[in-house]
């Protein structure tokens, strides 16, 4: 048995209220209908004993269709034709009396009667979409439906856990409309899979599994906590990426409804609509899909909800968007950037004040803020709140000014994003605001970016860092073929109005890069501002933290021995193109963190250790910002098995 049980999501910025109501829904529909459904069920169930007893006892009469539908459900037709046979050639003759006769079969009519206005009375087949016989309000009354309890809480939980997700992310109106789609195609090719069924669909699973779609696509590397139970013994939780484990619910239903009809053709599934959950799930992505490659969320969603409705209990935004909501823009934005002068970290006011500027095309004032709030998101690594407003900055046409160090560490998110173009658009940017006093591990790092995405900077950059006599000694090498380069690489990607750029014919041929790690262990000795010093071989050095582009963080379990934490700073991005991956690798039972940043416990100073690398560094924190800080650490059997998970290296 294999459970969901929470992902690493906990908060959304507003209360779900349209999860909550189908929910609530759905809970209402189920206390109206199940009592009487129980009722029914058991009034069914002696009517049609009655029907079946008397024509045992009068089997030459005629069987109503209705009642061989029955039999031919449980047997299938030939055996259902041969035990009608079977029960003739056993029982008593007709009668002589024809009034008699006549008499006994409106008697048996009247019971297959009683039992036929038994079932169509079944608050489920009421609510329910029966293929055999469809009504169109059934395509939403049945998504609020359900048989048992263990129906219905089963579905709320799954709903619970995806649904308020992307409520939060594509607005109520939108999510609500979304939802009730995903039921009625769910539904509809249930239909179309089975069009003479003639059994009620009821339950919110076509719908919700349109819902696990939609956020495998939009949260595809969130981890996913699992229950675990097998043989009695076997019990315990793991976490696996939603992209691993969505899709293999996914085959895991389409080779169920695939199998089930090998069994039993035409059965809807034996009691649960697998090809509803297929094909809600199929919509879901294919919805979320669009959202993401026309931008949907960014130049639609995103403008119209942050400004309205935000964080609960943040009564200063609450207030601007009542103020707005009135038609008092300018007041509004006047409460905002008072309350952004006394709460300069309140990132909903950033948030808020910037799109009611950007709606009224003033955004020089909210610039400020805005850049702030972006600076925040990137120390916390949080990419998607950076790639969708800077995508929005950008598209503001305002001459930003960005620091180096800032605009290298969104250039690396935009890569992940595959956001080549707005990726190199960002490297100029930061290369404009590069001089003498620009830290030199800061312009190394622009210039192997530059390098990597093909940025007409690349040249450049790798000259002013030449001329930095702080220049690492192993860079320099490397730099001085970049400083020759005579123009840019051709790039792959679409362009930020959405054309295809030209590529040469080398490049149509590339081959995904394989990488390998180049590790060399050290012991850190001295935290000090940009630099951390560390001692290899007994000797000294300086690694100045601004050249550092990831730190990854975890634990390993080592067999027959005690853990350690792994610490790894790394000069070149996994998703980059260097195939060695050059790494600084520290181990927490080589060094005591109290002797770095003082205090008494070790784990807190070590916590305090690696916030500081963070925040110093902007490099991108691996598995995650909360692993990457112990909160907790995430675990590993092997340093190869971390490796492989976290840095995806195959040799």
């Amino acid at each position: 048995m294999l459970i969901p049980i929470g992902h690493e999501k906990t908060s959304v910025r507003r209360l779900p209220w349209v999860t909550f109501v189908v929910m609530g829904l759905c809970l209402i529909t189920f206390l109206f209908t199940h009592p009487g459904e129980q009722s029914r069920m058991e009034q069914t169930f002696e009517d049609l004993g009655e029907a079946f007893e008397y024509f045992g006892e009068h089997p030459y009469l005629e069987m109503d269709q209705r009642l061989r539908d029955v039999l031919v459900q449980e047997y299938g037709p030939e055996q259902t034709t041969a035990l009608i046979e079977m029960t003739r050639q056993a029982g008593p003759k007709p009668p002589n009396n024809k009034d008699l006769l006549q008499r006994e079969q409106e008697t048996l009519d009247g019971l297959i009667d009683a039992f036929s206005s038994s079932v169509d009375s079944s608050p489920l087949r009421v609510l329910g979409v029966v293929p055999a016989d469809l009504r169109v309000p059934t395509f939403i009354t049945y998504q609020f439906a359900h048989v048992g309890w263990g129906h219905l809480l089963g579905n709320l939980f799954i709903l619970f856990l995806a649904g308020p997700f992307i409520e939060d992310v594509w607005g109520r109106p939108l999510y609500a409309a979304f939802y009730l789609t995903a039921g009625i195609v769910a539904a509809l090719m249930f239909v179309a899979r089975y069009p003479n069924f003639d059994a009620p669909l009821v339950g919110a699973s076509g719908a919700i599994a349109g819902v696990m779609g939609a956020f495998l696509v939009r949260y595809w590397n969130t981890k996913i906590k699992f229950f675990y139970w097998v043989f009695f013994f076997m019990v315990g939780t793991f976490e696996a990426p939603a992209w691993l484990m969505l899709p293999l619910w996914f085959l895991k239903e389409l080779v169920f409804a695939q199998a089930m009809d090998a069994v039993a053709p035409g059965e809807g599934g034996g009691g649960v609509a697998f090809w509803a959950h297929v094909w809600g799930f199929v919509f879901g992505v294919a919805v979320a899909c669009a959202f993401a490659y026309f931008r949907i969320e960014e130049r639609f969603i995103h403008r119209s909800i942050e400004s309205k409705v935000t964080l609960v209990d943040n009564s200063a935004v609450e207030e601007a968007a009542a103020l707005a909501e009135a038609g008092d823009r300018d007041g509004a934005k006047v409460a905002l950037k008072r309350e952004l002068a006394t709460h300069p970290e309140n990132v909903d006011a950033a948030i808020s004040l910037w799109n009611l500027c950007f709606q009224d095309g003033e955004v020089t004032a909210s610039m400020p803020h805005m850049m702030s709030a972006i600076r925040r998101a990137v120390r916390s690594g949080d990419d998607q709140f950076v790639t969708t407003h800077w995508l929005e900055v950008l598209d503001s046409g305002y001459a930003v000014d960005v620091d180096p160090g800032l605009g290298a560490r969104i250039a690396e998110m935009l890569r992940k994003e595959s956001r080549i173009n707005e990726a190199i658009v960002t490297l100029d940017l930061a290369a404009k605001g590069v001089d003498e006093s620009t830290p030199a591990g800061v312009v190394l790092r622009l210039a192997r970016q530059a390098v990597d995405l093909g940025s007409e900077q690349a040249p450049a950059l790798a000259s002013t860092a030449l001329s930095n006599p702080d220049l690492p000694p192993e860079a320099r090498e490397e730099l001085e073929e970049v400083a020759a380069l005579a123009g840019p690489v051709p790039v792959v990607g679409p362009t930020p109005d959405g054309s295809e750029p030209s590529t040469t014919e080398d490049s149509a041929g590339d081959e995904p890069v394989v990488h390998s790690v180049v590790a060399k262990r050290v012991v850190p000795r001295r935290l000090d501002g940009q630099t951390l010093e560390v001692e290899v071989d007994g000797k000294r050095h300086v690694i100045d933290l601004a050249t550092v582009q990831v730190i990854a963080v975890c634990g390993i379990a080592r067999a027959a021995q005690k853990p350690v934490v792994l610490v790894d700073l790394l000069l070149d991005s996994p998703w980059g193109d260097r195939p060695k991956l050059r790494v600084i690798r520290m181990t927490s039972d080589t060094f005591d963190p109290r002797l770095l940043v003082g205090g008494d416990d070790g784990m807190t100073a070590f916590q305090i250790w690696l916030d500081r690398l963070l925040e110093t560094s902007d490099a991108v924190p691996l598995p995650d910002p909360d692993s990457a800080r112990g909160k907790p650490f995430q675990s590993f059997s092997t340093i190869d098995a971390y490796e492989k998970e976290v840095l995806g290296i195959t040799t």
